[in-house]
């Protein structure tokens, strides 16, 4: 009598096909609305996501970001990172297909030089504030363009639950070396007050005094609906430091 041979296990017909996870969606996604990524900011994102405890509490890996980067490489959802400017780790933005696959509704973006510490310090405080509540969502500027013909725009809407009035947040990463671009800023900051209850401004230390000096010349009624957060410039990779807990209001 025969011994039955072992059968051996199916293949199944998805084996070695890269596929699409809710995490992948959501991380690309958050990517397209903050137009891309630095290296070490994408290590706290995907830090939320992870499947296990993480060695530094709710930050991935080097390593795991890596393998997560090469996955969306690999799809074709995203382009060759690349180091934008000194000083900063590479940069991660979605590629045309990945836009697309993703049904994502903005065009293609690649990240500029003048631009970079921008968005830098947009999606640094993007993460902070979304890491202190998840009732608070963050409605990007991206999404607020294709929407409004209305400008200025802040850098995105902070909607809170059980209200319809949205906060206007904006971000200063600079310090002010001409006073034309002082001058832009206070203008900014008059127009987004007659269409927003609430404004917080996020601010390069060396810039707050300059901003609460100018903010004196304004209505004490606008006055009293800005807040400013000092942006602690000194602190640019680490995520959890960027909202210092002194707060100055103008």
């Amino acid at each position: 009598m025969y011994e039955a041979q072992a059968q051996e296990p199916k293949r199944r017909r998805d084996a070695g096909i890269l596929q699409v996870t809710e995490r992948d969606t959501i991380a690309l996604t958050w990517i397209a609305e903050q137009f891309c990524i630095s290296f070490d900011q994408l290590r706290y994102l995907l830090g939320r996501y992870a499947k296990a405890a993480t060695k530094t509490p709710n930050v991935l890996s080097t390593s795991a970001t890596r393998d997560a980067v090469e996955r969306w490489l690999l799809m074709g959802f995203i382009e060759e990172p690349r180091k934008i400017i000194s000083g900063h780790s590479p940069y991660i933005w979605l590629s045309r297909r990945g836009l697309s696959q993703l049904e994502l509704p903005y065009a293609y973006y690649k990240p500029q030089i003048s631009s970079i510490k921008h968005i830098y310090a947009v999606n640094a405080i993007r993460l902070h504030l979304e890491s202190q509540s998840s009732q608070l969502y963050w409605y990007p500027e991206r999404m607020l363009t294709k929407e409004t013909s209305l400008r200025p725009l802040p850098d995105a809407e902070l909607h809170t639950p059980g209200t319809q009035n949205h906060i206007a947040i904006k971000i200063i990463e600079t310090s002010f070396k001409h006073n034309i671009t002082l001058i832009e800023a206070i203008q900014t900051l008059k127009e987004l007050a007659q269409r927003y209850p609430s404004l917080w401004y996020f601010v390069e230390a060396q810039a707050m005094t300059v901003i609460q000096q100018a903010l004196t010349s304004l209505e004490k009624d606008t006055q009293e609906r800005i807040t400013l957060h000092r942006l602690d410039s000194q602190a640019s990779t680490q995520i959890q430091k960027h909202l210092l807990p002194n707060k100055d209001t103008g």
